[in-house]
């Protein structure tokens, strides 16, 4: 709920939760385990079953569970940086950016202590991790954090955009872009190697789509925009939010400015953004 949360108050939305029933949810911002959901294994008769006793899984979820706590807390913070937009956020003094400015450094010092802090596991080169495991777990926990190291990035990209500097001041988004194509780029090759077809991780939207906006060159763009139209399957909206970047991009470069990404969707698309 908490992470369901945090993408619907992303883009101006309002959230999923009223403020109130949000408050109801338990704090779980103390360092500490965070419980796993059991994998589905079958199905039979309509009832679906669990192998918990299973050793793959066990191991699995020993592993993952430190992973899904990163990307748990990566996603709170996300939630604050989300109530610092102009949607959420009055800026009309200086008092009021200043504000804005103070806290949005306080969370870059969040993130970068969320990101240090990181289990041993997400610190493992992909190679060594398929030298040391079962090609199926390996291939799951590699996927894991390919998808919290991606939203880690875009996390500091976004917090560039929003605060409105230039690209070209900001070291963090700059590394933080580049980090983004080469895991994703990375992921990608990884599962050609054992799929027919070229699709991209549904985790991989945000992160690109902020790659696609934020970037200074058509190419980079491009790049982006394609990978996000290989997003499967379809209920991610891959080909709308492909289109989107790529009008919005091109709305930026036009204007030679940032544009506000819910306006001109409203604008262009006539509906509000879809949450990503």
């Amino acid at each position: 709920m908490k992470i369901l949360q945090a993408s619907t108050t992303r883009g101006g939305a309002t959230g999923l939760l009223s403020k109130r029933v949000f408050r109801l949810l338990p704090n779980n911002s103390q360092q500490g385990p965070i419980s796993d959901i059991e994998p589905l294994t079958g199905q039979q008769d309509g009832t679906i079953t669990t192998s918990s006793n299973d050793l793959s899984n066990h191991v699995y979820q020993l592993l993952s569970g430190p992973i899904f706590a990163f990307y748990c807390r990566l996603q709170a913070l996300s939630r604050e940086i989300a109530k610092l937009t102009l949607y959420h956020r009055s800026r009309t003094t200086s008092r009021d950016q200043q504000e804005v400015v103070d806290r949005m450094a306080a969370l870059k010092e969040d993130l970068h202590a969320l990101w240090t802090s990181r289990s041993v596991t997400q610190c493992q080169p992909a190679d060594e991790l398929h030298a040391q495991l079962a090609p199926a777990i390996a291939q799951r926990i590699v996927s894991l954090i390919a998808i919290c190291n991606a939203a880690y990035y875009a996390e500091l990209v976004e917090m560039g955009r929003q605060l409105g500097d230039p690209l070209s001041r900001l070291p963090d988004s700059r590394d933080a872009l580049h980090k983004i194509r080469e895991t994703v780029d990375r992921e990608v090759q990884r599962g050609a190697g054992t799929s027919h077809t070229s699709t991209v991780n549904p985790g991989f939207l945000r992160p690109l789509f902020l790659y696609a906006i934020e970037s200074t060159e058509p190419h980079q763009t491009q790049w982006a925009v394609d990978r996000i139209a290989q997003i499967e399957p379809r209920i991610y909206r891959g080909q709308f939010f492909s289109t989107f970047a790529k009008e919005l991009a091109g709305a930026q470069i036009e204007k030679e400015r940032r544009v506000t990404s819910r306006y001109f969707c409203i604008w262009y698309f006539g509906v509000s953004p879809p949450y990503m």
